[in-house]
């Protein structure tokens, strides 16, 4: 069920740049919509034929074992998509005193694309 668009739309709008503090035109991905459990686990049941309670019981277990995983320090692989680990912002410190824990600004859950995944970004295409 979901496929890749073959057109990606995008927007493109001016606005006054953080750097420079001239107007600027960015270009941003339009999304076509935000898939939400729900409707993810149905294109879950589509696609394998299995019964919906199963794939919403094994989903749930996922989604709570990788949230764990992560926030233990764990990277984990979400097959040939990529991998979520947990990373931080410090402030540098020209002393030891200074760094470490008490260094951290904020706490962050990041995604590294895997090749495949990256190959298929290549074969997407864009329309404003």
């Amino acid at each position: 069920m979901g496929k890749v668009n073959p057109l990606m739309r995008v927007k493109v709008n001016k606005h006054m740049c953080a750097v420079d503090k001239k107007e600027r035109y960015f270009t941003n991905v339009s999304r076509a919509s935000e898939i939400n459990d729900e409707i993810l686990i149905n294109y879950a049941t589509e696609d394998s034929g299995m019964r919906i309670e199963q794939i919403s019981s094994v989903y749930r277990s996922l989604i709570t074992q990788v949230r764990e995983l992560v926030c233990n320090g764990h990277s984990v692989e979400l097959g040939d998509m990529g991998s979520l680990y947990f990373t931080v912002h410090a402030k540098v410190s020209a002393e030891l005193e200074g760094a470490g824990a008490a260094a951290i600004t904020s706490k962050r859950i990041a995604f590294r694309a895997s090749k495949k995944m990256l190959q298929k970004l290549d074969k997407v295409n864009f329309s404003v």
